[in-house]
């Protein structure tokens, strides 16, 4: 089991020359984070503007200049945590002390911050247009394991860059796809789902977590989606459907124009996904708790509460590098689960929900369905509290005590 205070920071400033400098000894403030509504990760410090052998420090940390931020778990080897070059750049001096405040932005910053006029043509798939936006941007590709869906015809006008991409990947979400989010990882730019990390780390109220709050509120929600067709020539806008949602809390309206590729139907289940998203009261939770390096924005993690138990996504994340701990924003996560369709071809079993069982140890999948995520689990005492017979994974189990095992979700037959 890890343990967090064995977890170790190290700040290395690379020159125009290509040298490297470890800076560890003379940063304060040091930070880094993963923002809910921003493409690009930082990290902010504050240095000791310092003479050096090659003049002041800030001489050397230039803007533009880029900076790693490492960290190594137990005396073991330096990992990457993000890295990027130096956006802010801002010295001042003291009567006692001169001192040099950076903050560093990754390589997503460029999309973050720039415009641009964009056109793909209807048929085109999510994966093809994000990646000929990051080829003409000439920033390499890493992993994808995001939606690619096809998509209607696409215009953009002086665009955000950034805007463009969230926006593409909700129209996927919108059309079946994964709940996905784009990141920086060693230089190199990730598409991936939503809970693609395979290690999930559980925090416990009474356990390991430092702070807890847990918000709900109405306001933002979408109650009522009005399906309008384009412009006509007089000017009027002619509204072809209404989609209701939960309007006990009231009529909070959204329009939403078809376009001329999309069918009815389609603008129809596009309201309707509209209200999944935002036609619910809004859950904030925002934990914290000591400092894990590994976990960024987009993880899946595990939090038992007073209030809230399960899974959810990490959809914002703040590590303070100087006292070692981290805060996060979480959402639900969207498991998709196959409950309600049970198999003809079900198996008899001696076991049945509300069984205590031995669980052997192996995964445990985020949903019953073929194909879920899984991550691995020891192997302790747990409660069946759900049973989907004839599915891949037929039996959700919930561990008895989180000290022997973290299982919680769903499992094959046989593993108990």
């Amino acid at each position: 089991m890890l343990e967090p205070v064995k977890y170790k920071y190290t700040v290395i400033l690379l020159t125009e020359k290509n040298k490297q400098y470890d800076i560890s000894g003379c940063v304060s403030d040091l930070s880094w984070e993963e923002p809910e509504k921003e493409l690009a990760a930082r990290i902010s410090f504050t240095a000791k503007n310092d003479k050096t052998s090659k003049g002041l420090f800030s001489s050397l940390a230039k803007p533009g200049r880029y900076i790693f931020l490492m960290y190594s778990y137990n005396g073991g080897k330096n990992k990457e945590a993000v890295r990027g070059r130096i956006i802010e750049w801002n010295p001042s001096a003291k009567s006692s002390s001169q001192q040099l405040k950076v903050k560093v932005y990754d390589t997503l910053y460029d999309l973050q911050e720039s415009s641009d006029n964009l056109y793909f043509k209807s048929g085109t798939r999510t994966k093809s247009a994000i990646t000929q936006l990051f080829k003409r941007w000439k920033i390499p590709m890493g992993k994808y394991t995001g939606p690619n869906v096809k998509h209607g015809k696409q215009v953009y006008k002086n665009k955000k860059l950034g805007t463009f991409l969230l926006d593409i990947l909700e129209e996927a979400k919108k059309k079946g796809a994964d709940k996905s989010f784009i990141r920086a990882s060693k230089g190199k730019v990730q598409v991936l789902a939503y809970g693609s990390n395979e290690d999930v780390y559980h925090f416990a109220e009474t356990g390991n977590l430092t702070s807890a709050s847990h918000k709900i509120t109405t306001a933002g929600m979408v109650t009522r989606v009005k399906v309008t067709g384009e412009q006509k020539n007089n000017g009027r806008t002619p509204v072809q459907a209404t989609v209701n949602g939960k309007t006990e809390y009231g009529i909070r309206q959204k329009m939403y124009t078809r376009s001329k590729d999309e069918s009815l139907k389609e603008a129809k289940k596009a309201a309707k996904d509209i209200l999944h998203e935002d036609g619910k009261p809004k859950e904030t939770i925002t934990i914290k708790t000591a400092d894990i390096p590994i976990i960024r924005k987009g993880d899946m993690v595990h939090v038992k509460m007073t209030t809230v138990s399960g899974y959810y996504w990490v959809i914002g994340i703040r590590h303070d590098c100087d006292d070692m701990s981290m805060e996060m924003d979480l959402k639900k996560a969207e498991l998709k689960d196959t409950d309600n369709k049970k198999s003809s071809k079900s198996k008899k079993s001696i076991h049945k929900v509300g069984d205590v069982v031995e669980f052997k140890g192996g995964r445990h999948y985020v949903s019953s369905r073929k194909g879920a995520k899984g991550y691995k689990v020891s192997a302790g005492k747990a409660k069946i509290t759900r049973s989907n017979p004839g599915s891949a994974h037929p039996w959700h189990l919930i561990t008895r005590s989180w000290k022997k095992s973290h299982v919680y979700g769903w499992v094959d037959e046989g593993t108990f």
